[in-house]
């Protein structure tokens, strides 16, 4: 996993509004269904399509701030899902200092705001973490980092572990947070695979994330309604 330059940070501020980034390795919030409230995003947006047969399951926030939405798959709960779980957030741009901070290391805010993150995300696995390697770069040109882990023990909720893949994605006016999550079954389902997934399974969601693009901004076209 990259690591933030040895003169570190001071990401409170940022970590404040991507913390719920990390839910993947933490119990979720346990959001009941036809909770929320639905409504269309307005200004920058990110297109990001769920897993083929997925459903919307969740969806709070403010159409011209920040917001949250869930998907799962068909049969699934929040409180009780084993196959799959998706989360996409946007969130505003860190405060001004230490923004310039960021760009004054020639780092982006998708990089170091994942980093930070998914630093915690290790620390607080009270098991055996394994991490991806963080990935920078950029899609669709859109700036984005990539990472994530597998997590051995992280309670009741998930017996046999919870496993992530997260990408952070800096659009010109917003931050985007799109997180992957997956509970192996059972204490021996793809003991063969460090994150606990089959390669097939872990390629679907790599690929929905470099298929994502930018509406309603700054020279990015009007998004579909």
């Amino acid at each position: 996993m990259i690591r933030i330059p040895s003169r570190r940070l001071s990401a409170s501020s940022l970590l404040s509004s991507l913390l719920a980034a990390a839910l993947a390795f933490a119990p979720l919030a346990g959001h009941a269904e036809a909770e929320g409230r639905l409504f269309q995003p307005r200004g920058e947006n990110l297109m990001i399509s769920p897993p083929p047969g997925w459903r919307l399951a969740y969806m709070d926030g403010d159409p011209d701030g920040n917001y949250v939405v869930d998907f799962l798959p068909p049969n699934e709960a929040h409180d009780s899902w084993r196959e799959g779980y998706m989360g996409v957030q946007r969130r505003g741009f860190p405060a001004a200092g230490l923004l310039a901070n960021i760009q004054a290391r020639n780092l982006s805010v998708a990089q170091v705001a994942l980093s930070e993150v998914m630093q915690g995300a290790q620390r607080n696995c009270p098991g055996r973490f394994v991490a991806m390697a963080q990935k920078d770069g950029s899609t669709n040109n859109i700036p984005v980092s990539v990472s994530g882990g597998f997590c051995d023990r992280t309670g009741p909720v998930a017996p046999y572990g919870e496993g992530t893949v997260l990408a952070v994605y800096q659009g010109k006016q917003q931050l985007f947070v799109v997180q992957f999550s997956w509970r192996p079954p059972t204490e021996n389902s793809f003991r063969q695979y460090p994150y606990r997934i089959s390669p097939a399974g872990l390629q679907q969601y790599l690929d929905l994330l470099n298929a994502a693009t930018l509406c309603g901004g700054p020279d990015e076209g009007k998004c579909p309604n």
